[in-house]
């Protein structure tokens, strides 16, 4: 519901403010007072927690491959 409402208010804040009609300008303030509203009773709004899914970097190719570090210290030489 939170998530309607900001997006609302993003489409009508938008807008040139001389094209607003009378119906947008009572959306608006209707919008305004139920935060107000919700914030003196105490409602928090949602917190956006990101995306859900979880994203393959690799996969996208933003992180190669390291290469494989093959040691040839220690191989074939005996210490005294």
């Amino acid at each position: 519901m939170a998530d309607e409402l900001s997006s609302d208010l993003e489409i009508l804040m938008s807008e040139d403010p001389l094209d607003l009609t009378k119906k947008d300008i009572d959306a608006i303030i209707a919008i305004h007072r139920n935060y107000r509203a919700n914030k003196e009773a105490g409602i928090k709004p949602k917190r956006e927690r990101g995306p859900t899914q979880k994203i393959d970097l690799k996969a996208l190719g933003l992180i190669k491959d390291k290469p494989k570090v093959t040691s040839s210290i220690g191989v074939g030489i005996r210490r005294i």
